[in-house]
């Protein structure tokens, strides 16, 4: 219990407010500070009116004092209202007041040989500090300050005074202490409160930096993915679901000759390891080598193209254990046909005009692995007519857990390809994640992108 309490009272002591003054309206400060200094002056008239109503003939000095002291008051509230002072200055400045107020105490006992702090002056002690720890911003440690300069005072004029026979000095002493206690618990819990107001107002102020910050990663982030094409023999249109604000989900495209409606088109669906930030920022970097590569050849081969990209996952980016899944496409209406290479990526599927589907799995693993071996993953053709399509997606799709508690695999997305095209205005992207979404238990759990590759 003993070391419970020295724990309290040292929390009380350590509790700072002086880094909230910054985040508190000057003004209400101000005005605080004035309506305080205002609400004393008229204390002290009250309390020196109750005392000359005690003695029998009227003592002007005693009332000149008095009255000169609450004029004080009222003159420190106007330069604290008018002059504009800081927030921190007007703090020390209600301090120094009450402090001031404590000394004239003093000096008005052993003048008019008073005995010790009567029932006025600890009610107007126990005003003061109430007044000022629910208007100002005092600290714990500020008010336990003034309680204990008060406390001293207090109990040192017993040592100079007489007292009636029936005095307590115990009972004094108590009061002297007790009168402190309400502002001494104000100050405590309203320094609390301003620290949780001011914790608050930090932890929102970062949230929303983060927030900017997360929104113009995923700006630049979907900035790098490519407008759908919708023109020419060889189009393709995709959806993009992150599961967060951003992911690790990326769509390339390269189309060899821009502006030729016969232009063979390369396609690089890919899926990195992982979520959020550090996943869109990996996508990111192999967008960029795969402008290079694809800038240095407009026609290289699919599985030179993955092989390629893995050299560069492995040497670049093992330190991070990042792993990519990813398959490349390359379609050609000229020779009519597509080439597939698929390196641990989900099947990607083939679609003809008539609603017949071919899968084209993976044929190599996942690229960063750095087993030793050059990636060699298997290029499949497949010829390609008008009205033929081939969709490939993310593992947000095949891996998505239906309300069944199965998985949609594969197998949910040839069921949609296998039905009959009732909405033209549809592609496939959206009729596949529409489908996903009608059979999903629950929020999505990793990013989606499905994307169709089609001969007009």
């Amino acid at each position: 219990m003993h070391k419970q309490t020295r724990q309290l009272i040292g929390a009380v002591l350590d509790l700072d407010t002086s880094h909230l003054v910054k985040s508190l309206d000057e003004a209400e400060v101000r005005r605080n500070t004035a309506q305080f200094l205002g609400l004393l002056a008229l204390l002290g008239v009250v309390v020196v009116i109750m005392q000359s109503m005690r003695v029998d003939s009227l003592d002007v000095a005693f009332l000149t004092v008095g009255i000169l002291w609450a004029v004080f008051y009222l003159v420190a509230a106007a330069i604290v209202y008018f002059g504009n002072p800081t927030k921190v200055w007007c703090i020390r400045i209600s301090l120094l007041i009450i402090v001031g107020e404590g000394l004239i105490a003093i000096i008005r006992w052993v003048i008019y040989q008073d005995p010790s702090p009567d029932g006025d002056t600890i009610i107007g002690v126990l005003i003061g500090l109430t007044l000022g720890a629910l208007l100002l911003p005092w600290t714990p440690r500020q008010t336990l300050g003034l309680s204990a300069i008060w406390i001293f005072g207090a109990v040192l004029s017993l040592l100079f005074t007489n007292h009636a026979q029936e005095f307590s000095l115990p009972a004094s002493i108590f009061a002297y202490i007790a009168v402190t206690v309400p502002g001494i618990m104000i100050s405590f819990f309203r320094s609390s409160r301003l620290q949780d107001q001011f914790k608050l107002h930090f932890l929102q102020t970062k949230y929303n930096e983060v927030r900017e910050e997360v929104q113009a990663a995923k700006n630049i982030h979907e900035r790098g993915f490519p407008k759908p094409k919708s023109s020419g023999d060889i189009r393709f249109t995709y959806i993009y679901r992150p599961m967060t604000q951003i992911g690790g989900d990326s769509i390339f495209a390269s189309i060899e000759r821009p502006g030729d409606a016969q232009s063979p088109v390369t396609l690089v669906l890919f899926d990195v390891t992982g979520h959020g930030l550090s996943a869109a920022l990996t996508a990111n970097r192999l967008q960029g080598e795969l402008m290079r590569i694809m800038g240095e050849d407009p026609t290289i081969d699919p599985a030179e193209l993955l092989t390629k990209l893995d050299r560069y996952v492995c040497l670049t980016l093992a330190d991070a254990a990042v792993l990519v899944t990813a398959v490349a496409i390359n379609a050609d209406p000229k020779a009519g046909i597509i080439r597939i290479a698929n390196a641990g990526h989900p099947a990607a599927i083939f679609r003809n005009a008539r609603g017949s589907t071919q899968r084209f799995e993976s044929t190599a693993p996942v690229l960063g692995v750095g087993i030793g071996d050059e990636l060699k993953p298997t290029v499949e053709e497949h010829p390609l007519a008008p009205g033929d399509s081939l969709i490939a997606y993310t593992d947000g799709v095949s891996e998505a857990v239906t309300q069944q508690g199965e998985l949609y695999s594969t197998t949910g997305v040839e069921r949609v390809l296998e039905g009959d095209w009732a909405d033209h205005a549809q592609r496939w992207p959206e009729k596949i994640l529409t489908d996903v979404e009608n059979r999903r238990a629950g929020p999505a759990s990793d990013d989606i992108l499905i994307v169709e590759l089609y001969r007009a």
